[in-house]
């Protein structure tokens, strides 16, 4: 019977891990400051449904920022 729970629990810590490194990377790569990212990064370990709201929501948000952010500093220049 433990065999049988680890076999049937086993796949959903695999795609957690997955899709938390995956968001890991994702909000790293966002040319903004640590504090528009770190509520994201808190999302992410709220079981499986953290990162998938991260992807549909919090990405794009942080794209926009960024945007934002890009915009500011060429104006400066």
């Amino acid at each position: 019977m433990p065999r049988l729970i680890i076999l049937l629990v086993l796949p959903f810590v695999a795609i957690q891990l997955i899709l938390n490194i995956a968001v890991i990377v994702s909000v790293a790569r966002k040319p903004l400051a640590w504090s528009d990212k770190w509520p994201w990064l808190l999302v992410i370990f709220v079981n499986i449904i953290g990162p998938i709201i991260y992807f549909v929501i919090g990405s794009n948000m942080l794209d926009e920022k960024a945007a934002h952010f890009q915009d500011t500093r060429e104006d400066s220049q």
